[in-house]
């Protein structure tokens, strides 16, 4: 069983940091006699008041096309054989355990399992990191012991995140981001986050690795295979998170009763303390909004880079069904 540490200290992933090579400023073209190709990204959006925001529009300015999968509107979850590039699970209202009510669930499990077992590119955000982590053999505890999380948070890279392939390009851009912001990082070790979530990863799978946690999360990101799973939400922008933290200040106050109906909560019936609410967390995202881009378009760009050269591989291999492209503006 992987154990949950505290991240390590700021000196010692400044120096991991510090001893891993260069690397070049952008990925190595792919031989001339390969023509490049338009990898098709499947993204399943358990709700609709969880979008893929902006990520899609970072994900189709690196060449992407994407394949959505709404089981919120009666989508069926696919399976492994019709994931042609990479895959994304975002978040939603509902909990990992809720497969009463959402029996697409255990679905979604079994497809984040075999993701992992073959290697698939694929970024699992908030619920979906929640629901990887069982899928896997970890817990998600319903809600999380430490309390939830809403606004801005500051991340806690552990010594694994410098020597991380993937995660490590990511911060490594959103801290140069934060430095020409004049964002504190110490060192590079701490990153502000957009989080919105009640539930949260009490064990991680044993063959996950824990690349950060914040103050009110122990497990905030981890990768398994080629899955990277965040507990925040590089999709979003100020006013998405200014929606979600003054319904979950209207839930507080007893204006709603649970977390689905708080979102579909209209801006006229919201009260006075809950609109402040979300004004204070949209102003503290936009202070920050750099960093949160800088991060999403790396993630972006690694996600197509590595399922761009997975659909090349089935291409030449034939090892895996390609599935249909449905592109979504």
């Amino acid at each position: 069983m992987a154990m949950i540490d505290s991240p390590n200290s700021s000196a010692a992933v400044a120096a991991a940091r510090a001893a891993r090579p260069e690397r070049g400023a952008a990925p190595a073209a792919a031989p001339a006699s390969e023509p490049a190709s338009v990898p098709v990204v499947t993204v399943v959006e358990p709700e609709a008041f969880a979008p893929l925001g902006r990520l899609g529009e970072w994900l189709f300015a690196e060449g992407a096309s994407l394949r959505m999968v709404r089981p919120w509107s009666g989508d069926a979850i696919p399976d492994l054989s019709q994931i042609d590039g990479g895959l994304v699970v975002l978040g939603g209202a509902m909990s990992a355990h809720d497969d009463v009510e959402h029996p697409w669930l255990a679905d979604l499990r079994a497809l984040l399992r075999d993701a992992v077992a073959e290697r698939v590119p694929a970024v699992a955000i908030c619920l979906g990191a929640q629901v990887a982590a069982e899928a896997l053999g970890g817990a998600t505890a319903v809600p999380s012991p430490h309390g939830g999380e809403g606004g801005v948070v500051e991340l806690e890279l552990t010594e694994a995140a410098a020597g991380d392939a993937v995660f490590s390009e990511i911060v490594d851009e959103a801290v140069r981001a934060a430095v020409r912001a004049g964002i504190p990082t110490r060192d590079g070790t701490r990153l502000p986050v957009i989080v919105s979530h009640d539930d949260g990863v009490v064990r991680l799978p044993q063959e996950a690795t824990l690349l950060a946690a914040s103050a009110g999360a122990p497990v905030q990101a981890w990768r398994a295979g080629k899955l990277l799973a965040l507990q925040h939400h590089p999709e979003s922008t100020p006013a998405r998170i200014e929606y979600w933290q003054a319904r979950s200040a209207a839930r507080a106050l007893g204006v709603v009763e649970d977390e689905e109906e708080a979102e579909a909560l209209p801006d006229s019936e919201l009260p006075a303390e809950a609109v402040e609410a979300g004004a204070r967390a949209r102003a503290d995202a936009e202070r920050v909004e750099p960093v949160i881009q800088a991060f999403g378009r790396a993630l972006a760009r690694i996600l197509v880079r590595n399922a761009r050269a997975r659909a090349a591989h089935t291409a030449r291999t034939g090892r895996a069904a390609a599935a249909p492209a449905v592109v979504q503006g």
